[in-house]
This record gives C-alpha cells, sequence and structure tokens, in this order.
C-alpha cells in the first residue's frame, strides 16, 4: 500500500500566469490532453470521430452549434441546462446513436452550444451520458489519455479490497442528479468535492473559503479575479485565490490556486452554505491515474 505523500503544488508558480479556467466538459482510441481538457473520441450517428470534453459535472451533455445541420440531429425544443451561471434555458437537439470506448446510447438528447465556449471542441460528453460508465483518466509519462470503459471494482494497485484502510479510494454518492460528491478536508473542516473532470481547476464555494483560510492571488498583470464561461458563452467570475491546504483521496496538497465564488452549481446541489469545491483536472494530474466510476459513486486513484 502506497504511503501518504503531501504534495507542494509545483504548478503554483505556473498558475499564477495561467490560472484555472472552466469551460461549460476503447475501441474508438483515446485522446491526449487537447485544449487544457480531457477529450475522447466520439461517433455521432456513425459519423466522425469528433473530439468531445469528458465532463463528469455536466448536468446536460453538449453539442458544438455548426454539426447540428451536418449530423441532421434532430430538434427538439428547448432544455433547461444548469451551469457554473446559472440554469440557462437552450436549444436541444437528438441523435439517433453515440459511441465513445464502452458507452453506447442511443436516442441521445443533446444541448446546444458554442464552439468558441467549449474550448473549439465539437462538445462535451456530460453525467447523464456517463452515469452507467467509468471514465479512466492516466497521467503516465507526461501524457494523458483518457477512456470511457465499464463500470467496475476499480484495477489493481489502485485498491485492494481486503484492506479497508486503503486511502487512494474515495466513495461518494450522487446528488442533484448524477454528480459524484466525495468526502474532503480543507485545513480542519470536512468539505463536499464534487467531482469535475471538465473543469481545468478547482472552484470553491465561499463557505470553503472561509473554512480553509485561503488568501488573495494577484497575478502579476494585478488581475484578481478569473472570468468562467458556460458552454453557450455565458460567463461570470470569480476570485484568484490560494488555498493552504486541500486533504482528498489521501493526499495532501499545499498552496492550491483556486478560483472562489457563489456559483450556482453549488446552489442548485444544496451546498452552497456549506464548503463545498469542484475539484478539477489540477488535482488529478497529481496522481498517476484517476478512475471516476459514476455508477459506483467510486473516485479511485493511483500514485
Amino acid at each position: 500500500m502506497l504511503e501518504r505523500r503531501t504534495f507542494i503544488t509545483a504548478l503554483a508558480a505556473t498558475a499564477l500566469t495561467a490560472p484555472p479556467a472552466v469551460a461549460r466538459q476503447d475501441s474508438f482510441g483515446s485522446e491526449d490532453l487537447h485544449r487544457g481538457r480531457a477529450t475522447v473520441a466520439v461517433f455521432i450517428n456513425d459519423q466522425g470521430p469528433f473530439q468531445f470534453i469528458i465532463d463528469t459535472a455536466a448536468n446536460s451533455s453538449v453539442i458544438a452549434d455548426d454539426l447540428v445541420a451536418p449530423l441532421g440531429l434532430s430538434p427538439i425544443g428547448h432544455i433547461g441546462m444548469h451551469t457554473l451561471v446559472g440554469r440557462e434555458v437552450v436549444p436541444a437537439v437528438r441523435g439517433r446513436r453515440v459511441r465513445s470506448g464502452a458507452l453506447d446510447a442511443r436516442d441521445v438528447r443533446f444541448a446546444v452550444g458554442s464552439r468558441a465556449a467549449i474550448a473549439g471542441l465539437d462538445g462535451l460528453l456530460g453525467c447523464d451520458l456517463l452515469v452507467d460508465t467509468k471514465v479512466v483518466l492516466n497521467f503516465q509519462g507526461g501524457v494523458q489519455r483518457t477512456r470511457i470503459v465499464r463500470s467496475s471494482a476499480p484495477a489493481r494497485g489502485i485498491l485492494d479490497r481486503r484492506d479497508s484502510e486503503t486511502p487512494f479510494v474515495a466513495r461518494g454518492e450522487r446528488q442533484f442528479g448524477n454528480l459524484l460528491v466525495i468526502p474532503a478536508r480543507i485545513g480542519t473542516t470536512q468539505a463536499q468535492a464534487i467531482i469535475d473532470s471538465g473543469a481545468e481547476g478547482t472552484i470553491l464555494n465561499r463557505a470553503a473559503a472561509v473554512a480553509g483560510r485561503a488568501v488573495p492571488l494577484r497575478l502579476a498583470d494585478g488581475q484578481t479575479r478569473w472570468r468562467i464561461q458556460s458552454p453557450t458563452g455565458e460567463a461570470t467570475a470569480g476570485e484568484l485565490m490560494v488555498l493552504p491546504m486541500l486533504d482528498i483521496a489521501g493526499m495532501t496538497i499545499s498552496e492550491l490556486p483556486v478560483v472562489v465564488g457563489d456559483f450556482h452549481t453549488f446552489r442548485i446541489a444544496g451546498l452552497g452554505d456549506r464548503p463545498a469545491m469542484l475539484v478539477g483536472l489540477d488535482v488529478f494530474r497529481l496522481f498517476d491515474a484517476v478512475h471516476i466510476d459514476l455508477k459506483r459513486s467510486e473516485f479511485s486513484v493511483r500514485s
């Protein structure tokens, strides 16, 4: 069993000039980190592959508006989509079939978003489609590989089920639909962490920032706020801060740059007044591998 380790975030200096940003995110292969996002190849109506963000904190899957006509997707009116910015009413379309790795879904509904707002990619797969699967992110060798596989017990070496004290698995629960929420600790305070593979960086609500004694962060250009954008292009902003300590999945991370604000996702998940956060790729990259099993409500890591 691996020993508990403490990480002093070496990337914090880099984050001063490139802080976290959020946009809202195997037979067909897998893709590396692309434009700051974890992506996979997706086939829609047997056409593709298209590059989609894997976003375990999105309640609706999204497709870029310029693909609707070429793919012959059928309009089905409008739907309400919850994002960090708020509840947005957006056009929706339906596709006959969506495939990526172990995911093979029929009669799929997509919210229609802006390509510019999803890093120029083709769309994102949300937890509505990922709910019965496991997302695997492998960071070994300095190259990220992302796959959608069948839900199962964590791979050998990630969790030894004979040892209930193994610190490298976090069993959580699904809240507000299919969001995976696991326990975390900021300083000495218990917090709730939403697992968000679509976010480049980690986002805190104000209750978590206060409990964790986060301190303001000023960039070299004097900037103290960071713009956050939804998949439709709607935007809001949060404060740039540094969280002194975060304990999650058996690891302690120090001096973590974060964005802080009372965003819609926290309120709609019932976490508006309790310490909570969206944990993104900046934390995932500290591990060799991350498994996000939405069906089993497990977050497993290997380091």
